[in-house]
This record gives C-alpha cells, structure tokens and sequence, in this order.
C-alpha cells in the first residue's frame, strides 16, 4: 500500500528480471498492488486475501445454504440468530464486520463498496455513485440487524477468537488455517450473486536503487529466488501462506493441500494508496468519516462526499449547474471583451476623433490588443490544471501588460518636451518610421522569455484542505525559471517607473493635460492592483473558490478599470459634447518654458555641480512646471 509513496527509491524490476520471471506476476493482482506509474516497484512477497466463514452447524440446524448475497446473509443471519437467542444463546453473533477504527476498517469499507459494483469485471464504484451510497446503507442494516456497535468495532484478536471458538455465524477475516472444524470458508458475498470482493494483503518486496550496481545484481539474485515459482510454490504446500503467482492454483500438488478453488475465484481490490502520497492519513480521515457514518447520525451521501474529498481535486467547471460562480465570471469577463470590442468603433466616428488623438490608431489597437490578452488569463484557471496552461497564464498577463504599457511609454517619449535638438534618442523616438522598432523590441523581449520559460517545467503543486476542497495551482520549480520571471516582473516595474516619472515631468503642458490626467489614474490602478496581488500572495487560501473569485476578479477590474479611465471616459465626453475636452481643469503653477528651464539651469549650475541630487530633482521639477506656452518648442500632437 506504499508503493506510490517509497517508488521513487526502488528500481523497476522490470528492467532487471527476466521477462518469463515477470509474466509470471504480470496477469495478476501484482499489477495492481506493486506498480506505480507503469514501474515495477516490487513482487509479491506472500498474498493474503478474505474469505467468509460460515457455521456449518447452524446452518445445517436451521436447513440453511450459505448465502451468495448480503441480504440472503442478513436474512439468514436474522433468522438463525433470532431463534438461536430464543434458546439462550447469547454469545452468539451474526456477523463481525471488521469496522474497527484501524486499517481493518478501511479495508472493510474498500471491499463492501467494491462488492455494489454492477457486474463482476466492473471498475470500483466512486464515492458519489449509487453503488456506493447502496453499499453504506446496506452496511448499516447489516450492523443493526445481525450485529452491534460494540461488534462491529471488534479488532482483529477478538476475532480470530471467534473464528476458533466457533461462537459466530458469518465471520469476514482473513484466510486462516487450523480453524474451528464448524466453519467453512468461501468467498465474500456481494450485492448481486457472482460479484465478491476481498482486499488484498501480504508483503511486497523491492531493491534499493540507491546501492551499486554490482549489489542491485546481488539483490535481483535473491529476489528472484525467492519469488520464483518453486519457492512459492513451497510456501503455499507447507505453510499456506498465498501467492501472487496465479499459475500456482492450477498445480494439482498445491490444489492437493490448499483451496484452489477460493484462491482462484477471489476478486481482488487493492487498497487505493495511488490516490496520495500520504495513505496513512488518508485511511484516517475516511474511517473518521464512515464512522460519523455508521456508528452516528451522518447520511451516507454526506459522508461519501466528504470521503470524496479527501483526495477530489476540484476545479472550476463553467457549466451553470456545476458552478454558478464559474458561470458568472465567465460571462462577465466575456462581456468586458464585448464593451472593449464595440468600443472601437469611437476611434472610427468623425466627431469624437479629436478626444483620442494623444494614441495614433495602430497604437490604440495594440493596447485593446493587451486589454483582450490579458482577459484570456481568466479562461485559464478553468477546468484541470495542465502544465500547458502554467505557461499561457504567464503568456498572458505578460504579454498582456506590455501591449497596454508600451504604446503608453512611446507617446510619452514622442511627447516629451526636450530642449536639446543634439539628443539622438528624442530625435530617434520622434522619428515616425521608429515607432515599430521600438515597439518591437519590447515584443522580442518578452517572446524570448517566454520561449525560455519553456525550459524549466512549470510544478503544478497539489493544495490538501483537511475537511476541506482540493485544489491545484501552477508553480515554478526550478531557480532557472525564478530568474526568468524576475527579470519580466522587474522589467515591467521599469517600466511603470518610467511611465510614471514621464507623467510628472509633463504633468502641465496644456495640449496633453487630460491625456496625462488619465494616464495618471490607470497608473494608480496598477500599481494597486500590483499591491494587492503581493499580498494576495502572502495569504494562504483554503478555498478554491475564492482562490479563483480573487484572482479572475483582479485580473477584470484591472482590465476594466484601466479601461475606464484611459478610454471609455472620453466617450462620456464626447456624448455630452464636451468642447473642451481637458477634464481636468486645473492650472499650471507657473508657465515654464524651455528658456526657463536652461536659464534656471544656469543660475544654479554651481549649485547643482556640489550636489548631484539636487539637480536632479531640480531638472525634473522644471519638466513639471513646464506648460509649453511661450516657446518655439510648443509641443502639438503628431500622428505617432
């Protein structure tokens, strides 16, 4: 049962036995118990399974056959016991159940649920089947009608006391010998006749794959020995101990001493360790779970659920039925895309021209370009996670954020005031044919990190919320990778830094100052947006659903939000045919121009050469108080 947990230390015997060695074991129960992902972990040391004692000699007392179904068992049972009990018989049970808040209870439940499956080659129920809330409430009858509390909860020693003192009708345990002479063993009834069910026990045995090579063939040598046909063979004649060797049972030798026939029609289930890592705590919760069940005032379905649960991975669905939230926010982010869309059409009407001319055309559509991308982020987080969606998440946003940004930072730059005709960048920027080099270098930056953060393989890592949901997120989970997004996360901060330091020093030219205004109020979104999503980061969330409503709504109220103050706001004014269009009134402190700026410059040019910062901070405010009045540099909108 530890198999998926302690795979990764053993070899794969099947790169190392031979291939008859490993048929042998291949077609049967082993299959199941001793692989893990397609490796072979180990072999089948000794095979235990459970079988069905029936007392005889009750049964023949009151003419009665050994049932084939629980409720030929339940029936019988009631009968025999009712009458048994008339007699003075009251040490006498009808049935154990093995439902003792250990492994035997979890082994127990397995097989009883396995035992409701439709027919005899049908898969294991799951939990929120029919079959499955059946299977409880038959188990419940049953304790009510031929058992107790107290019985029920009998561990494994109170039981082989029964098995030989013969004081029990039905007795679920394991195949024992030397049993009293009154028993008879079988298979484990089911729910229609001809489906059994028996977990299956024993001890597997695997190699280290940490030891050397020359010690793995040493070890290979004796496992094989050991689990060789003639040895287990051995074992099943002179100590009954089972084999995963199903060849075994048809040897007339070993049939001569041992019950083919049972061995041979046993239906097996392996205990489900391959649905976690931690199978211990995964027996714990659903025996706590079935207990609330069977010996409290729980409904099946309930706790089936909750047994469900355990190891349910949930997801966001976005049928309505499923998920009513998933719904919601699916459409209203559908919705956005449509107002951002039909917004367009603004950009096209004559009269409303003039209130988005700050962005050329071309520009304005590669920023409803990022709007649109970064709202793809949102489908993502539906259904299963894939690591293929990890890495369209980080796509997205990024590639999102840097359409909308970059058109904002070269008009900005196109825009900016400067008093010195030999600076080659201004002269390059304002060059109308540069806009797509520029623009493109950012593109190429971000694609190539993209590309690169397809190296690393993105973890998806696995959230257990005890008495909780499940769920899954995307990880990073190589250095490589936290070095590739650390230089996209800083280059887009460097970006907003510069955005931001380009809007105060324009702040007052008059010709862009509702364009600034704006731009200034989706940068404060931004960086709001960014603050709340680090500490959204530093939060632990327990629920799935709201770790989906926190970040699909961050990511529309950005979007939207941004969207607003930087576009759909001129709308409203051209609506209310707003003649003057600068929203904003608000006058600049002082009406600097470039003159000013090289004058204020010189007066105070052996102050600024003792002390860097302050020429700094004096250069910039002077870019701030500048308006553009008065000058021969007065700034107009171009078509970049």
């Amino acid at each position: 049962m530890y198999s998926p947990r302690y795979s990764s230390y053993f070899i794969d015997l099947m790169d190392w036995l031979p291939e008859d060695h490993m048929a042998m074991y291949s077609s049967g129960i082993a299959s199941q118990s001793c692989t893990y992902k397609g490796k072979w972990v180990g072999l089948p040391l000794t095979a235990e399974y459970v079988v069905l004692y029936s007392n005889m000699d009750l049964l023949n007392k009151y003419e009665k056959e050994i049932p084939k179904t629980w409720d030929e068992l339940i029936n019988t049972g009631k009968f025999i016991l009712e009458n048994e009990r008339k007699n003075g018989n009251e040490d006498l049970i009808g049935y154990n159940g093995l439902f003792a808040d250990r492994e035997s209870g979890m082994m127990s439940s397995q097989e009883f649920i396995y035992s409701f499956r439709k027919a005899k080659d049908s898969p294991f129920p799951k939990y929120t089947d029919q079959e499955a809330i059946d299977a409880l409430y038959k188990i419940k009858e049953l304790k009510d009608a031929l058992a107790s509390d107290i019985i029920f909860k009998m561990e494994e020693k109170e039981t082989v006391e029964k098995i030989f003192n013969g004081k029990a009708i039905f007795i679920k345990f394991f195949d024992v010998w030397n049993i009293h002479p009154s028993y008879k063993k079988t298979i484990l009834v089911g729910n229609k006749e001809g489906v059994s069910a028996s977990i299956l026990g024993g001890s597997n045995i695997g190699i280290n794959k940490y030891i050397s090579n020359k010690r793995k063939k040493e070890a290979i040598e004796v496992l094989k020995f050991i689990t060789s046909y003639d040895i287990q063979k051995f074992l099943v004649i002179n100590y009954k101990i089972g084999s995963g060797i199903n060849a075994l049972y048809d040897d007339d030798e070993v049939c001569q001493v041992y019950h083919c026939n049972i061995a041979k029609d046993i239906q097996f289930i392996a205990r489900p360790s391959a649905l976690t890592n931690d199978y211990d705590e995964y027996s714990r919760t659903l025996r706590k779970y079935l207990n609330e069940f069977l010996y409290g005032d729980k409904d099946a379905v309930e706790a089936l659920n909750e047994i469900n649960d355990i190891t349910r991975i949930y997801d966001i669905p976005i049928n309505y039925s499923e998920s009513s939230v998933g719904f919601i926010i699916f459409i209203l982010t559908i919705v956005i895309m449509l107002i951002i869309l039909s917004s367009l059409i603004f950009l096209f009407i004559k009269k409303s021209k003039e209130y988005y001319n700050f962005f050329s055309l071309d520009l304005w559509i590669i920023i409803f370009t990022g709007y649109i991308i970064t709202l793809f982020y949102v489908f993502t987080e539906y259904g299963e996670v894939k690591r293929w969606k990890c890495h369209l998440k980080y796509l997205f946003i990024s590639l999102g954020l840097t359409l909308i940004f970059i058109p904002m930072l070269y008009k900005l730059l196109v825009n900016f005031p400067y008093n010195d005709e030999n600076n080659k960048f201004f002269g390059w920027i304002n060059q109308k044919k540069n806009k797509i080099i520029f623009i493109s270098f950012f593109l190429i930056y971000e694609i190539i990190f993209q590309l690169l953060l397809i190296i690393p393989s993105y973890e998806i890592k696995y959230h257990y919320i005890h008495d909780g949901k499940n769920y899954e997120t995307c990880e990073i989970n190589k250095l490589f990778g936290y070095i590739l997004i650390s230089f996209i996360i800083i280059e887009k901060i460097i970006i907003l830094l510069l955005i931001s330091l380009l809007i105060f020093m324009e702040w007052n030219i008059l010709n862009s100052l509702t364009d600034i205004k704006l731009a200034i109020s989706s940068i404060y979104i931004t960086f709001l947006i960014l603050i709340v999503s680090f500490l959204y980061k530093l939060i632990t969330i327990n629920n799935y659903l709201l770790y989906f409503i926190i970040k699909s709504s961050l990511i529309n109220l950005f979007v939207l939000s941004h969207f607003f103050f930087f576009y759909e706001i001129r709308i409203f004014l051209f609506l209310f045919d707003n003649k003057n269009k600068n929203i904003i009134e608000m006058k600049p402190e002082s009406a600097v121009t470039t003159s000013n700026i090289s004058n204020e410059q010189s007066k105070n040019k052996s102050y600024i050469e003792n002390n860097r910062k302050s020429k700094i901070l004096s250069v910039i405010m002077n870019y701030h108080n500048y308006t553009g009045e008065g000058s021969e540099n007065k700034i107009t909108y171009s078509d970049n």
